[in-house]
């Protein structure tokens, strides 16, 4: 097995676990429904960020910041969730 590397860019967003997302709320009745699109049903809010990694493969380039993320407490994980959006090999 090779121990070559190779840099990936992991996206991961950060977003409020429930029901309640007052900003996504407040952005979905000011702007999404106020300039008439109807069809949109709810807006979730969050942050994102990008991590640039060293890593063996894509899998491991994920599971590398996942870990990361909870154990540097990037997010709290009571209130919010983390959601891995994709990888890419950069």
């Amino acid at each position: 097995m090779s121990n070559a590397t190779s840099r990936y860019l992991v996206h991961v967003a950060i977003v409020l676990k429930g029901s309640r997302d007052p900003e996504g709320e407040t952005i979905h009745r000011s702007l999404v429904i106020t300039n008439g699109y109807n069809s949109v049903n709810r807006v979730i809010s969050g942050k994102y960020l990008g991590f640039l990694v060293e890593s063996r493969s894509e899998m491991e380039a994920i599971k590398y910041i996942e870990e990361l993320c909870m154990k540097a407490r990037i997010y709290n994980p009571t209130v919010h969730k983390l959601l891995v959006l994709g990888v890419e090999g950069a």
